[in-house]
């Protein structure tokens, strides 16, 4: 109970963050993506069931606050949670390769599969402009960032890890 309680906190400071404090702290325009960042870091540690159900709740709010269409961001990271999920067996706690590299290339198909949506769609097929000035420096801010941001969430889950065991164990005797 005390880990889902803890993780609805933790969706509910991003989604604040990101549309707050985040956008103050934009360079050039560009944001930093801490709700993929999320959904990615979670289902790589919880696995896939808890990454789309953390993904599908992420979208739905960033759906109902902010975005035009309800459904849109929740089946797009319900997904990013959800195949992100099982890539939990091949995780090693200490090495950040694997971490930053699922959240690198969710962040560039999540950037992609919004160009095709909200650009190509309408008939703006400027690619190379969006890819050089919305998509590539997106990338690598959230890319550095979600070192750190990784590194916090693994501190958080093995303390909510340690907090279940001394429960189970509390509950043997």
């Amino acid at each position: 109970m005390f880990r889902i309680v803890t993780v609805i906190a933790i969706v509910i400071f991003n989604i604040v963050f990101q549309s707050t404090i985040v956008q103050d702290i934009a360079i050039g325009g560009i944001t930093i993506n801490l709700l993929i960042i999320t959904v990615v870091s979670f289902s790589l540690m919880r696995g896939k069931l808890e990454g789309a159900i953390i993904g599908f709740f992420i979208g739905l709010m960033q759906d109902v606050f902010f975005g035009n269409v309800i459904g849109f961001y929740a089946l797009l990271y319900m997904y990013f949670g959800f195949f992100s999920g099982y890539l939990n067996k091949a995780l090693y706690r200490d090495n950040l390769l694997i971490p930053i590299l699922a959240i690198t290339g969710s962040d560039l198909i999540l950037n992609l599969l919004i160009y095709i949506m909200t650009y190509l769609f309408r008939g703006r097929i400027d690619f190379a402009y969006y890819f050089m000035n919305i998509i590539l420096p997106e990338l690598v801010y959230t890319t550095l960032v979600s070192v750190f941001v990784y590194k916090f969430y693994l501190f958080v889950n093995e303390k909510l890890d340690g907090v279940e065991k001394r429960r189970e164990n509390k509950d043997k005797i």
